[in-house]
């Protein structure tokens, strides 16, 4: 019994000591660019490429060398982010893994190893026959210049994906892999020219999620990468080994299950576990420290990590590649071979719930260690894929998620939505919903006598075209959550059934509405939505996308004819004011801005410290914030200065003069501080 605990105790040890080595990735390794290589100029070889679904509520990038999502440390860009828009990001890399055996030997293609290389560039078509939004690439294994030692399966893979808008379906995003045995290139020209067959073949999706990535985070964080944990409907297990799952819902297993739906090993899915080595938050106000964090509780009482990232094999072809296997392991011991990725992951037929050699128990807790975890599914084998012959497996990626309790009833959102997927592949993508499309939505400045007194919200009779059609939401968000979304309030509801129909008609054009906001703040960065609802007889109630017409606006007043009332906001300049960016990060990496105002359109401002050293300079028009999504138009009326200085210098705190030189207006000169 004492050798028994002593192990325990510095297994323990061990595995806890190895949660403080992850400041460096050892096996995380981001996509190198191929066009930097100069090695492009044999067979039908193109650069590096993408395109980002951006129109339902998940936001994610396409490649076409074989990954999902975008693994870069820095800049990174929408990796099935939730909700569109957050920049909070649930996956650092989706791999596909193809297997078959060459001369005796198993042999693995995946693109860790840069053994895809792109054969065509990623093309996006909106409002296709299947999709709001559509994709379609290609990538083969015949030749991988930058793959050291690659052996060829001899595979071409056509990539389809699709997206939607609309709120029963934009949680998720369906891909479509055809994989086609080509043949091998004997010649070294890139071209495939011999026919060969690849027997015992299978397909593997590796699932390396994050969940979840807000965009302040660091790549190697211990609330990011370091508590997500792995697990697959073969079951529902997994149950048994979070009690309080069951204890949150007020129900029997047998309830949640009949929720969550029978068991469906097709179904794999990883989400934010708990981390116990450190608190989620210290709440200074009650004097609490919350030790459990999973789904990431902020401070708010809300979650930054509701969701569960999810993947669902909808169908294959031919029907016989089905599940085989389920694994998962995490970084300290990912596969450094072919072999050693067939005889785990793809041999073994096993369907691990939370299994030993993958998610590692700690004996005294009986809860998983925290580790940075893969999830693998594999389909096959089938016996040959024969020369010219091809499967085709398509399957959907999506994060379902209850905001307001995370738990189980993120993962019963999960099967929700990844019914509705199964739905649209079996009915060949032709389920078509009647509900109501999003109004046209312009959002403008409010003046009377040369000074904006609010802003103008209006939309477009259009949906009401729809035979479901019941009425509208108008939304408004002056800021974000802890987890980067943004923080919507209701301004009005306007159902066709109540007193509050119909909306403000517009004043200038009857077929537009008009509500005037005049709770604003001059400078702040505004965001607004007008949802259409609608009664679908196959999906019943529902929400057009809140995402599909939002607008962005900074309220400033209109340009100026003189200089009189120049100002400086704020004066003085204080790091933390509202003007700045709370959360600069890969999407929106500005932090600091300060506003000159009521400027005429041709101003230039210079400003000066008070020896009269040049600092910088902006024009009427420029803007500090620099974003990659929902960016705010111009105003001419306005020159924002980041607080960078013409070396590239943060300015330094102080009183700075600043000149204001407009052709038509004149001169006018004056001071504002800055406080750090």
């Amino acid at each position: 019994m004492r050798v028994k605990k002593f192990f325990y105790l510095f297994l323990t040890f061990v595995l806890v000591s190895m949660t403080g080595l992850y400041g460096a990735d050892l096996y995380k390794k981001p996509h190198i660019n191929n066009k930097t290589t100069g090695i492009m100029d044999q067979g039908p070889i193109v650069p590096d490429n993408w395109k980002f679904h951006k129109i339902g509520t998940l936001w994610s990038r396409v490649t076409n060398f074989g990954k999902t999502g975008d693994d870069a440390y820095q800049g990174r860009t929408p990796s099935c982010d939730w909700p569109g828009g957050s920049g909070n990001s649930y996956l650092y890399r989706g791999s596909l893994w193809l297997a078959g055996r060459v001369d005796g030997e198993m042999r693995v293609t995946e693109p860790e190893d840069q053994e895809y290389a792109p054969i065509d560039s990623v093309h996006i078509l909106f409002n296709g026959d299947r999709a709001g939004e559509e994709t379609w690439t290609k990538y083969y294994d015949v030749m991988a210049p930058l793959a050291g030692g690659h052996v060829p399966l001899g595979l071409q893979v056509t990539e389809r994906t699709y997206s939607w808008s609309e709120s029963f379906r934009d949680d998720f995003i369906i891909y479509e892999y055809t994989i086609k045995n080509v043949g091998i290139d004997t010649d070294g020209d890139g071209y495939p020219d011999t026919p060969r067959d690849l027997p015992e073949f299978y397909f593997t999706y590796r699932l390396d999620g994050d969940v979840s990535k807000p965009p302040d985070w660091p790549a190697e964080y211990k609330f990011s990468n370091q508590d997500d944990l792995a697990g697959v409907n073969s079951s529902w297990g997994l149950l048994d080994l979070y009690p309080a799952w069951k204890e949150v819902t007020g129900s029997t297993e047998s309830e949640i299950e009949e929720h969550l739906g029978a068991p469906d090993s097709a179904l794999f899915f990883m989400w934010d576990g708990d981390n116990p080595s450190y608190p989620a938050y210290v709440d200074t106000l009650n004097d609490t420290t919350v030790l459990d964090d999973s789904f990431n509780p902020s401070i708010n009482g809300g979650f930054i990590s509701p969701g569960f990232l999810g993947i669902r094999i909808l169908k294959t072809q031919p029907s016989s590649l089905k599940p085989h296997a389920f694994h998962t392991n995490h970084i300290y011991n990912d596969p450094k071979t072919d072999k050693e990725a067939y005889e785990r992951f793809m041999k073994v037929k096993e369907f691990e719930s939370q299994g030993p050699s993958g998610v590692v128990i700690n004996p005294s807790t009986g809860a998983p260690f925290p580790n940075d975890y893969r999830a693998v599914l594999t389909l096959g084998p089938l016996d040959t894929l024969k020369a010219g012959d091809s499967v085709v497996v398509t399957l959907a990626l999506g994060v379902g998620a209850d905001t307001a309790r995370a738990g189980v009833y993120s993962l019963m959102e999960l099967t929700k939505i990844m019914k509705v997927a199964q739905m649209m592949v079996d009915n060949d993508y032709q389920l078509t919903s009647t509900a109501a499309p999003a109004p046209q939505l312009d959002i403008e400045d409010f003046a009377e006598h040369g000074i904006t007194k609010g802003l103008r919200i209006r939309w477009d009779k259009t949906p009401e075209a729809s035979s479901s059609f019941l009425g509208y939401k108008v939304w408004k968000s002056a800021g974000r959550t802890s987890s980067n979304e943004f923080d919507w309030k209701l301004m009005g509801v306007f159902e066709t059934d109540s007193t509050t129909w119909p909306p403000p008609v517009a004043s200038d054009d009857t077929s537009w509405y008009e509500i005037v906001d005049k709770d604003i703040t001059k400078g702040i960065d505004y965001y607004y939505s007008v949802q259409s609802l609608s009664d679908d007889p196959i999906f019943g109630y529902s929400e057009s996308n809140i995402l599909s017409n939002i607008q962005t606006i900074i309220p400033a007043n209109p340009p100026a004819a003189n200089l009189n009332d120049v100002k400086v906001v704020p004066n003085p300049y204080i790091g933390s004011a509202r003007w700045n960016n709370p959360r600069p990060g890969d999407s929106d990496p500005w932090e600091h801005r300060l506003q000159f105002t009521h400027l005429p359109p041709d101003a230039t401002v210079k400003i000066f410290t008070l020896d009269l050293d040049f600092v910088a300079e902006v024009k009427s028009g420029d803007i500090a914030r620099v974003s990659s999504d929902f960016q705010a138009p111009v105003n001419k009326s306005v020159a924002e200065w980041n607080l960078i200085t013409r070396n590239n210098q943060d300015a330094a705190p102080g009183v700075y003069i600043y000149v204001v030189d407009s052709p038509t207006a004149g001169k006018k000169v004056g001071k504002f501080v800055i406080i750090r």
